[in-house]
């Protein structure tokens, strides 16, 4: 025997949990496409440009000065020998910023002679003397 409820029937039920099932889903979606925007509107190109402009600012961190720098050979006068010499290139190592260490140089006179320039650190405005 079959017992029937009366107006239960297959379509109804499912219009019923359709119409739940489209109910909460608009419900659902009604505060999720207001978050954070005034007036409940979804957000646009002007709401994401003003979040970008208003978010803080970290500053890139500094490049690093290079630990060593070469010098190319030249021609400088040295007060010691009272003439020019000729200094090879070689490299300088900076230590502080504001000084730099030279290796010892063998310098060449234009006479031919060489002559050795002691090595250290020296101030950066100095650099031109070996």
């Amino acid at each position: 025997m079959r017992s029937r409820i009366a107006g239960a029937t297959l379509s109804d039920v499912k219009s019923t949990l359709r119409g739940i099932v489209i109910g909460s889903l608009l419900l659902a979606a009604g505060p999720a496409a207001a978050q954070g925007v005034p007036g409940g509107r979804p957000p646009d190109a002007i709401d994401r440009a003003r979040g970008l402009a208003t978010q803080p600012f970290s500053a890139p961190a500094p490049p690093e000065r290079p630990t060593e720098r070469y010098v190319p050979p030249a021609r400088v006068f040295s007060p010691a020998l009272g003439r020019d010499v000729l200094v090879p290139g070689h490299y300088e190592r900076d230590v502080n910023g504001q000084r730099v260490e030279v290796p010892p140089l063998v310098v060449t006179t234009p006479d031919g002679r060489s002559v050795l320039a002691p090595g250290g650190e020296r101030p950066i405005d100095q650099r031109g003397a070996p």
